[in-house]
């Protein structure tokens, strides 16, 4: 029954103060610390580019379509669907993963991409024009849901894709050693973000389809040193953890022709609706 739960209310409530898309580490302000990270975030997640492939094949895009694409980041998304598609929008608010985005534009050849550094909640429709598909990748970082999901559906013509974590729980231990010896606030209790977003949606008249992925993924390094160095960037670990992480990789990765292997799995949501009216029987 509709209204017994505010899901908008309760996701300000759980989110408020712990957000982890709000603060970076040592109290730096969310655009600063993306803007640091770029670079780094920007060689792990190309990598990644099956699983990429993978999620722009659900949606369908046809030649003659838009997207807007929302936290686009570095392009992990935005280059494989601008491949596909007419034009694609990359809206981030981080200039550094912009920046990186254009660089892997031009390595790609790939010129139908126009980047707008602004967040999402600081946007007003007014300013953008509605595109076929809105998606939203791992980038829901708002305190104001009901507002920002009543922004893409405006948006929309044709469909809105939303990819979220189902759970943040990962097999490769990386969490667990990150967080030992640390005073480390745990997620809230309660719904899954995933389940959030949909019940408001269908509180707010949207039905929306939900699918749960399952991903498997692997990084390899050269060697030890690599490894070490590229985590110790990617998660800001103190130099005085070095020998501690070195020691947890040790025993974490595989030998193969590949390289050293880290191998993770994971659980996502695809939360989507498509726009128009229903189909009469």
């Amino acid at each position: 029954m509709p209204g017994i739960i505010d899901w908008d209310e309760l996701w300000r409530a759980t989110h408020a103060g712990g957000f982890h898309h709000h603060h970076g580490q040592d109290g730096q302000d969310l655009v600063s610390h993306w803007d640091s990270r770029a670079r780094g975030f920007n060689k792990r997640v190309m990598k990644n580019t099956e699983r990429a492939a993978s999620q722009v094949a659900t949606l369908g895009l046809l030649p003659h379509e838009t997207v807007l694409d929302v936290g686009a980041g570095t392009g992990r998304l935005a280059i494989p669907m601008a491949r596909l598609a007419k034009s694609v929008t990359a809206l981030d608010q981080s200039i550094g993963m912009l920046q990186c985005l254009e660089e892997n534009m031009a390595k790609e050849g790939i010129e139908n991409i126009r980047c707008i550094h602004k967040s999402w909640e600081d946007l007003a429709e007014e300013e953008i024009e509605p595109h076929d598909v809105v998606l939203s990748s791992n980038s829901l970082g708002v305190l104001n849901l009901k507002e920002s999901l009543a922004k893409m559906d405006s948006l929309a013509r044709r469909a809105v894709y939303i990819f979220t974590f189902a759970d943040r729980r990962r097999d490769d231990g990386l969490a667990d050693f990150l967080s030992r010896g640390k005073n480390v606030r745990r997620r809230h209790s309660g719904p899954a973000d995933y389940l959030v977003i949909y019940n408001l949606l269908a509180d707010m008249g949207i039905y929306a389809d939900i699918k749960i992925l399952d991903w498997q993924s692997s990084e390899y390094y050269s060697s030890l040193d690599e490894a070490v160095a590229d985590l110790r960037e990617m998660y800001e670990i103190p130099a005085e953890r070095e020998a501690e992480l070195r020691e947890f990789l040790s025993g974490k990765l595989t030998q193969s022709e590949k390289g050293l292997g880290m191998h993770r799995r994971h659980r996502q949501a695809m939360i989507s609706w498509q726009k128009g009216e229903p189909v009469s029987t």
